[in-house]
């Protein structure tokens, strides 16, 4: 059943005693939550809409425990007040007026602005006014202690804060001086004949500072003369290349860092959430197999992780747990994917300075030592639980048998202050069973495989009060393994789906009570879900479960891949029965063997981590993403998906940002007019301004530091358009009333500096599909209106077409800024055939197309970049040698000329990787797709970089540099953002999948170039 969220929330939030007053947080975001506006709380009447006949509702032969009843009692309590003969009594009249409010800030009390530029800078931040008294506040003013003429909080008319509501408000910090300029911003309203009313405060804390130097970008590569110009139809040399005077930096530390998922992709991982709220991903199974020694931290927030430490040996299948003083106790796994040793270990992780010990033992050769804590069994995929007083309880999981994984029996009491290891008997061997962790480090391990593989029906229990372990008094009504828990908010347990064996799947519930008591009962229910095996069970406030992910069957065969589900049900209490609903989209990512945990900070949000691609063969990734109750859907950290157009931009309320516009959401494949920004400054995600319409396939091409010329691509049909807009990252996407002479998608939009005569905020539009898919042969230039901030100016605005036409329909192609105004459009098209000419775009004595130079190679999805001196570097790409394959070739450009030289192969081919001209006029190449050379797996994605060495005269060398990409990216978009080096979109290619078809798995995450 799918209903809008909204009426669930606002009938849960509002009405439920369960839920009396939650915290939903508001924001489309997984980063800081900027408070919003309230929604509207539905009407009782719309809440009756769960009766669609979509709806699964599931009822239980015998009634449960009271923590079911709330929502079941308000809904009865609402439709008796609508039934006839219900309750007309009116409510007590408000007999005294009060006069309250409370105001927030993103951080409390205080909002930090940080370093602003001077005389032009302006950063932003919303604090929200909530009504706690009960009179309408509609005389809201504001005052500053100091420093007034830097600071304003612009009060819209008719800002009224309704009883019980909040409203936002947005302070701007834009100072004129170079200095520290805190200010305390008072808030306060007019006497409303109560006590009076309250005067609020936020600290104000900013600093006006110089601007930095800017980046000129493509016309300071070079000097801009000294690409050759035409003198009576001949044509002068650019001389020799000039490093450009700013721009990207590769230092001696230079690093691809990841921002919206995890640094390395990661399964079979320990996690552990810390006392600050951050989680700990230890160790795994990385890409190909390889065993982890690596522990990051993530941010649930901000949604940034960073490798924290090294163990002294990799670990897959780990234990971990935090202790009472906050370290973090790590044991057990196994040291390699195919045989290795399982490692009976302890280390300890510290999360103050990020450090690890082993604990009561010698380290031999930077090893913890193998035997240091005498009887400890190495096991893989233990349940470690803390038992308090430096004890950990560690039990179950599996060991090698002959390089054969086992189940393992017992367990054992480990002091981690001494080293001292007590046994305790009892526990039959497990491996594949549910687990649930009690407050005091009690466990319950449901179901699961025996010795002989079968699936059981038990439950093993250990009673860390006694210290007893052993099965259970109860049994599964059927056996199962691999089942998803929950424990709901009074101690019982919801158990969902898992392994049948035979090749069955559960798509049931069931519900487990006193599990730690003394009279235990399990309870079916008839709720009917999706057949899962492993989903991912989180509880969030009100008993409300997110089933999500798992598979929909087990397939052993190595031969075969199994993806994961992406989709999610979630789970509602109805009074003695359960409602099951849909969420309003999916998952980006399909999830088996990751995590997902709701913090204790984000109680009603879902956080997911790593996880398989694909199963049994294991293709770790690194995505995160989450649930967000409030909204009823996923979202991932990172940025969108296919077709999405990317920019750079300044947002005024964050500084410098990579902005996708419009493309394919990633959770439901569709066409979207959404908007996200990553601020570049700070490593957060934002939302941006959305376009009017879904469009993909477009161009976005800044005019102003955030203002975006939207041009062409696709609509939500599927059809090619010519319609324009611009758009206002910060503000409103504005139609503008003119189109391309042609509708056109896929093309080139190239913005033209001012010296190219063509007028202030020209772009060049060229190549693409029609309307009929066919390649296009012909350019246009696109002139922005007289001033684009007005929107009355817009019809100045103009599409013209470029005279002269291209070589050759061209789509996947290049449009390179030379330094004398000109565009150099390379490859495209049909690339099996002779290479044809280029083509090269002058913008005087006439605006014109004309072919100049026959590349050495034809191709497409090159990476194209300007050296100076009018010299292009062109390389990789596909080519067509007998079939079409990515290549490792490479040629220059020479504008002088008018020809192409090849020069020396890449390190390795590149299809469609990313190009970055350097500070010291050297080429960064990064990412891309090369043949993995092995039959039935064609492609897979370059994790590696090279470097172009120019010299200076752009002929020039390659040479392997130790810059690696986060995780393997193919098909990406690369944006210098003011400087700074930025990898989005793009693709994880892993070979053939189960129907011989090549797999790519969507990247949303960020990758930023950095000197760590």
């Amino acid at each position: 059943m799918r209903l809008p969220w909204a009426h669930l929330l606002g009938f849960s939030s509002r009405l439920s005693a369960g839920l009396s007053s939650p915290q939903f947080r508001l924001g489309a975001g997984p980063g800081p939550r900027l408070p919003l506006p309230p929604r509207r709380l539905p009407l009782a009447s719309e809440w009756l809409a769960w009766q669609h006949p979509d709806m699964v509702l599931a009822t239980q032969p015998s009634p449960l425990p009271r923590r079911f009843l709330p929502v079941a009692a308000a809904v009865v309590s609402v439709l008796g007040v609508l039934a006839p003969g219900g309750c007309d009594c009116e409510a007590d009249p408000i007999t005294e007026i009060v006069c309250d409010f409370e105001v927030r800030a993103r951080d409390g009390n205080r909002v930090d602005f940080g370093q602003v530029e001077i005389n032009g800078g302006t950063r932003s931040s919303a604090f929200v006014i909530e009504n706690t008294g009960n009179q309408p506040l509609s005389q809201i003013s504001v005052n500053f202690s100091q420093n007034a003429e830097h600071y304003s909080v612009d009060i819209p008319d008719g800002f009224v804060v309704a009883p019980t509501e909040d409203e936002n408000l947005l302070a701007v910090f834009a100072p004129t001086a170079r200095t520290i300029l805190n200010a305390e911003l008072r808030i306060t309203h007019p006497d409303l004949g109560a006590n009076g009313c309250p005067v609020r405060t936020l600290t104000l804390l900013g600093e006006g500072v110089a601007p930095p130097p800017v980046d000129a970008g493509f016309p300071d590569a070079g000097f801009p003369d000294d690409g050759g110009f035409f003198v009576d139809g001949g044509v002068e040399d650019g001389g020799f290349i000039d490093g450009p005077d700013g721009g990207i930096i590769l230092g001696p530390n230079a690093e691809w860092v990841a921002y919206g998922g995890l640094e390395e992709a990661r399964a079979g991982f320990a996690l552990v959430e810390l006392l600050d709220g951050t989680l700990l991903a230890v160790g795994g199974y990385g890409e190909n197999g390889v065993v982890l020694d690596t522990i990051e931290r993530f941010d649930p927030i901000a949604g940034r992780s960073r490798i924290v430490a090294t163990m002294a040996r990799g670990r897959a299948e780990p234990g971990a747990v935090l202790l009472d003083n906050g370290l973090v106790a790590i044991v057990g796994g196994r040291d390699n994917a195919v045989g290795g040793v399982v490692v009976n270990t302890l280390e300890l992780y510290q999360p103050n300075d990020d450090t690890l010990s082993c604990p009561g033992t010698q380290a031999t050769a930077g090893l913890c030592s193998d035997n240091s804590l005498g009887f400890l069994e190495g096991r893989i995929n233990p349940i470690v639980t803390n038992l308090g007083t430096n004890e950990i309880a560690i039990g179950l999981g599996k060991v090698l048998d002959d390089d054969v994984e086992v189940g393992a029996p017992d367990m054992e009491i480990l002091n981690v202050a001494t080293g001292v290891v007590t046994v305790i008997n009892g526990l039959p061997a497990r491996t594949d069973e549910a687990r649930v962790v009690d407050l005091d480090g009690s466990f319950v391990a449901i179901g699961g495989r025996a010795i002989n593989g079968s699936t059981t029906d038990s439950i093993l229990i250990f009673n860390a009060g006694s210290r007893i372990a052993g099965p259970h008094s109860i049994t599964l009504p059927a056996s199962r393994a691999l089942a998803g828990t929950a424990t709901l908010e009074d101690g019982s347990i919801m158990i969902v789906g898992g392994d049948a064996g035979a090749g069955g799947v559960f798509g049931d519930a069931l519900i487990f009570t006193g599990a730690f008591g003394d009279t235990p009962t399990i309870v079916p229910t008839t709720l009917v879900l999706p057949p899962r095996v492993a989903p991912q069970v989180n509880r969030l406030p009100g008993d409300i479960v997110v089933v999500a992910g798992g598979l929909p069957f087990l397939e052993r065969t190595l031969n075969n891949s199994v993806p994961p589900l992406t989709s999610a049900d979630i789970i509602v209490p109805f009074g003695a029965s359960f409602a099951r609903f849909a969420a309003d989209n999916d998952l980006a990512e399909g999830r088996v063997g990751g995590a997902a945990v709701t913090t204790r900070d984000l109680d009603d949000v879902v956080t997911y981590l790593g996880g398989y691609a694909v199963q049994p063969r294991r293709t770790p990734h690194p995505h995160a993403e989450q649930y967000l109750l409030e909204d009823n859907a996923f979202l991932s950290f990172g940025l969108m998906g296919a077709g999405t157009a990317v920019v750079a931009a300044a947002l005024p309320s964050s500084g410098a940002a990579v902005v996708t516009v419009g493309g394919t959401d990633p959770h439901t494949n569709a066409t979207s007019a959404r908007s996200r920004a990553f601020d570049a400054e700070n490593g957060l995600f934002t939302e941006a301004s959305p376009l009017q319409t879904p469009r993909r396939d477009h161009s976005a091409t800044s005019i102003a530091a955030d203002l975006v010329v939207i041009i062409g691509g696709r609509d939500a049909t599927g059809a090619v358009v010519g319609t324009a807009s611009i758009l206002d990252v910060d503000g409103a996407d504005r139609p503008l009333p003119v189109s391309l002479r042609r509708p056109r998608a896929e093309h080139t939009a190239t913005l033209l500096p001012e010296d190219a005569g063509l007028g202030d905020n020209t772009i060049l539009v060229c190549g693409g599909v029609g309307v009929g898919g066919e390649p296009l042969d012909t350019c246009e230039i696109f002139t922005a209106p007289t001033n684009p901030r007005d929107p009355n100016t817009f019809a100045t605005a103009s599409f013209a077409t470029v005279t002269g036409r291209l070589s050759t329909g061209r789509v996947r192609h290049s449009a390179t800024l030379i330094d004398n105004g000109e565009v150099l459009l390379v490859g495209g098209g049909d690339i099996e055939n002779a290479a044809v000419a280029a083509d090269l775009f002058q913008p005087s004595p006439e605006a014109r197309i004309v072919a100049s130079g026959i590349p050495v190679r034809a191709r497409r999805d090159h990476a194209a970049v300007h050296l100076g001196a009018g010299r292009v570097l062109v390389a990789g790409g596909e080519v067509f040698d007998g079939a079409l394959a990515p290549s490792q070739t490479a040629e220059v450009y020479i504008r002088g000329e008018q020809r192409f030289v090849a020069v020396e192969d890449m390190e390795q081919a590149r299809l469609k990787p990313a190009g970055f001209l350097l500070a010291d006029g050297n080429v960064l190449l990064s990412g891309g797709t090369r043949n993995l050379g092995e039959a039935g797996f064609p492609t897979v994605s370059v994790i590696e970089s090279e470097m172009y060495v120019a010299g200076t005269t752009g002929i020039g060398t390659f040479e392997a540099v130790d810059v690696p990409v986060s995780y393997g990216r193919s098909d990406l978009v690369q944006v210098d953002v003011f400087g700074r080096a930025i990898l989005v979109c793009g693709t994880h290619r892993d070979g053939i999948g189960a129907g011989g078809a090549e797999r790519r798995t969507p990247q949303h995450m960020v990758d930023m170039l950095e000197e760590r």
